[in-house]
């Protein structure tokens, strides 16, 4: 080989390792702007050196989300629906209703079968209040008493949230929730329950509607100047009337359904039942929220109690023995009024199934 061409190839050599040294500098300036831009280069998880103790994954401590108003299960793929996309429609006997009760649905991919209810039915007899149990028959909701099937994929459970004995509380409702959960998840099936802060939220607004709404109108007939009326007269003045004794002893004035509208008691002992020979007084009573039409009852009780007046020789008073002047029932009547009102306002007019229950 020449010595021409020896300088030719060293002088190659170097243009060649000019060039890497380059493309290498290159390379690294690059490296730097874009750690510069975006952080550190992260660890490659083939060949850097891994961490000295390995850690399980954790969901950390999670905020509680914001209260919906639904606590729910969810079935293992898909998610179920909710209560309200159900779009069964009350059937004539159906009971349930949100606006009372707190309602749980229930949905199983096979049919639960009459007989499987009964564990859960055992589990609710122990609630403080009423409990009712229906399902989707044809498209509408069925008490499972009188339901046309025996067996549902559908069912729905509702515990009143308060009576006349007050409201439930939270534990109360979480104590149902829990019977719910254990129950589907015993047949397979899936469930929603309302959470219970804000189902003991709706029983507390719910009985403050009710200590406003629970009124007894009273109209009260004494003897004038002490005088008192003999039993059997009185109750042959009620039976003249079309009123009628009850099994309990009382005597009561019925609606063309049946339902009682007003009671006739003795005015000073409610509870004496009659026991003695003569009333010192009488006091028809209107329990409002249980009655259908009150302000046609109240006339009536109204009539009744002026024409008893009349025929006994006493007169109208109030419950501490003033007389009840036309100013005064005017007054009682604005007063029936604006509660009727009221609890129509409400969606629970007098006298309806859902009054004749919360009221109770």
């Amino acid at each position: 080989m020449s010595e021409l061409q020896l300088y030719l190839l060293a002088g190659g050599g170097v243009f060649i390792a000019a060039v890497i040294a380059y493309n290498v500098w290159q390379e690294r300036r690059a490296r730097g702007k874009a750690e510069e831009a975006f952080g550190e280069r992260p660890a490659d998880a083939l060949f850097d050196t891994p961490a000295p103790e390995r850690r399980e994954p954790t969901m950390g401590d999670l905020p509680l989300p914001p209260a919906t108003g639904l606590d729910e299960t969810l079935p293992p793929v898909q998610r179920m629906q909710k209560a309200e996309e159900l779009d069964a429609t009350g059937g004539p006997a159906a009971e349930i209703s949100s606006r009372i009760d707190t309602v749980a649905v229930i949905l199983a991919d096979d049919p639960v079968m009459s007989e499987q209810l009964e564990p859960l039915l055992d589990m609710l007899r122990g609630q403080a209040c009423s409990v009712h149990v229906e399902g989707i028959v044809d498209e509408q909701w069925h008490p499972i008493e009188s339901s046309p099937r025996s067996s549902w994929r559908e069912l729905r459970v509702g515990l009143q949230l308060a009576s006349r004995n007050g409201p439930l509380g939270e534990d109360e409702i979480d104590r149902f929730n829990r019977s719910i959960a254990a129950f589907a998840a015993s047949v397979g099936a899936v469930s929603q329950r309302e959470a219970p802060n804000a189902a003991a939220a709706r029983a507390r607004d719910l009985d403050r509607f009710c200590a406003d709404a629970d009124i007894e109108v009273a109209i009260n007939v004494i003897g004038q100047f002490g005088a008192t009326f003999a039993v059997s007269r009185v109750k042959s003045l009620a039976m003249e009337s079309g009123m009628s004794e009850t099994v309990s002893g009382d005597l009561a004035s019925f609606a063309a359904d049946g339902t009682p509208e007003f009671v006739l008691r003795r005015f000073d002992d409610p509870q004496a039942k009659a026991a003695a020979a003569y009333y010192t007084g009488i006091t028809f009573a209107l329990d409002l929220p249980q009655v259908t039409e009150p302000s046609v009852a109240l006339a009536e009780m109204v009539r009744l109690a002026q024409g008893f007046a009349e025929q006994l020789g006493g007169q109208l008073v109030d419950d501490n023995r003033r007389p009840l002047t036309e100013a005064g029932l005017l007054s009682i009547r604005r007063s029936l009024e604006k509660i009727v009102q009221d609890m129509d306002a409400h969606g629970i007019p007098a006298g309806s199934t859902l009054a004749r229950r919360l009221f109770s």
